[in-house]
């Protein structure tokens, strides 16, 4: 995907630019707050930052659309941005802001580094200053619906006589982004599970960057009693009372949701109980590494387990 066409997503998402309105024009005070846009982009953060009567906003933008920043910044005449063309954590520059503003988040929420961005960001901040969003969950919910997973699970249908056994196994440790339904989650989001929750506040102490949560389920909470895999997505709150949601259940955005596949399904009786552990890993040293360990147990003996790993899935 070229880069104009990722910034033609994000600026034709009317829910995520109402959103991050919203919350600016909240906390920002006219003439006073002093704004820093991490991963500023083309600039569309800070340009609402000075209409909403910022005093002044620095624009932090490691790629080439810094450039197309500071020109529609011209055409649109709109003064009072400092352009930093850097990453924010490598930027040594004192600096002291009311507000930083970053919407660094990714289909899984945290494949643009947004928890160690906003943690650094804490630097720039004055006493009292606020980060944007403060807070982030992840949900999980079980995939009854074969849709997914067959779309996905392609090997055992090439045919020819042909066993792609290792393959497919590389093939399902990954995480998958899909629009995924209601309907593929039996239309109920009862069985979402909060699996991690971070705040960011520079009041709160700072979430590690590797991180491990089980879930559970039962029998009861399954429709139909059948798990294909896992569905992944987030909520994010910008200010109190502000919030973005990747959720099935809500307003569609340009985000779309992750897809865990399973190597094999779980097929549940009445009485048996499904836990999911769930690890996030974003330290520099690790990229971006999910893992997820399935586990059906019937009278407190396991039946099924299985352990996924996206670093198992490079190829």
């Amino acid at each position: 995907m070229s880069e104009i066409e990722l910034h033609r997503k994000l600026l034709g998402d009317h829910a995520r630019n109402d959103a991050f309105e919203t919350a600016l024009r909240r906390r920002i005070v006219p003439g006073k707050s002093r704004v820093l846009d991490i991963g500023a982009g083309t600039g569309f953060l800070s340009f609402l930052a000075r209409r909403l009567g910022a005093a002044h906003s620095t624009l932090i933008e490691y790629s080439d659309a810094l450039e197309l920043a500071e020109q529609l910044a011209r055409r649109n005449r709109i003064d009072g941005l400092s352009f930093v063309k850097a990453h924010s954590s490598e930027w040594r520059r004192k600096l002291q802001v009311d507000i930083v503003v970053t919407e660094t988040l990714g289909n899984y929420a945290l494949e643009e580094n947004f928890l160690e961005t906003a943690v650094d960001a804490r630097r720039f901040l004055v006493a009292g200053g606020i980060i944007i969003p403060g807070r982030l969950q992840q949900f999980v919910a079980p995939v009854p619906s074969p849709r997914l997973q067959a779309e996905i699970d392609i090997w055992p249908k090439v045919g020819f006589d042909l066993d792609l056994a290792p393959a497919r196994t590389i093939s399902l440790n990954n995480m998958y982004v899909r629009n995924i339904e209601p309907t593929d989650l039996g239309d109920t989001n009862r069985t979402a599970r909060l699996w991690d929750d971070l705040d960011v506040r520079p009041s709160v102490r700072a979430p590690a960057s590797a991180r491990r949560k089980t879930v559970s389920w039962t029998t009861a909470d399954i429709p139909g009693g059948r798990v294909e895999g896992y569905a992944l997505w987030w909520q994010a709150e910008l200010i109190e009372g502000v919030s973005l949601s990747t959720s099935p259940f809500a307003a569609a955005t340009h985000w779309q949701q992750i897809y865990l596949p399973l190597l094999q399904a779980h097929d549940l009786q009445a009485g048996d109980s499904l836990e999911l552990t769930l690890g996030s890993d974003t330290r520099p040293e690790a990229g971006v590494r999910v893992s997820w360990k399935s586990r059906q147990s019937r009278g407190g003996k396991t039946v099924a387990e299985q352990s996924l790993d996206s670093l198992r899935g490079q190829l």
